[in-house]
């Protein structure tokens, strides 16, 4: 049997040509599948650096009764007394344990948007639409630029698959996803491996 070579995934070399040989910026589908998500997970929830983000994120993390398992999942290994002084602003954590309450924060948020995000993106079947931004071009010879446009395209049985390896940081997983929602796009689809943005709603 003949080996069907359209079925055989892409290097980067083929999908884009090498992103930024040219001057082209934009980021991989996948890595800007995470982005959106990230985004709408954040809600502008200030830095963990801040005493309201701190606070936000102590309060999120211990909340209910989720007690400090998300704390000592991330390798914070402060007595409970310290991080009750935590959570009353009576002492600030050393930088190292503040990068550890940001890790568990983000990842328990995360899993606690994972069902919700699968659900809303499918929409029983409705899927979600996806604008797609081609990369940046702006510092490329004209020459050498491609000629590439705004596309948009509906996604319906790939968001379960991407809510996941999005949860787990599976930035290949991601990556290989969206080589197959670009695929529906023809010819050109190796085009918009890398973009600039992306834009859906969650």
């Amino acid at each position: 049997m003949e080996n069907d070579s359209r079925s055989a995934p892409l290097t980067p070399e083929e999908r884009w040509g090498d992103l930024g040989l040219y001057g082209a910026r934009g980021m991989s589908g996948g890595e800007a599948l995470a982005r959106g998500l990230d985004d709408r997970a954040s809600c502008r929830i200030p830095s963990v650096n801040t005493s309201r983000g701190l606070a936000i994120r102590l309060r999120y993390l211990t909340w209910d009764n989720r007690g400090d398992q998300w704390l000592r999942q991330a390798g914070i290994t402060a007595t409970d007394r310290t991080i009750a002084r935590w959570k009353n602003g009576q002492q600030r954590p050393q930088p190292a344990n503040l990068k550890k309450i940001d890790r568990a924060f983000w990842t328990c948020r995360r899993t606690c948007l994972a069902e919700y995000y699968k659900r809303r993106l499918w929409g029983d079947g409705r899927g979600t639409r996806i604008e797609i931004h081609p990369v940046d071009q702006e510092q490329v010879e004209p020459s050498r630029r491609r000629e590439l446009r705004v596309r948009r395209i509906t996604v319906r049985r790939q968001w379960v698959a991407i809510v996941d390896a999005w949860n787990s940081n599976d930035y290949a997983a991601l990556d290989d996803l969206w080589q197959s929602i670009v695929s529906d796009l023809g010819s050109d689809h190796s085009a918009y491996s890398y973009v600039s943005h992306l834009g859906f709603g969650v």
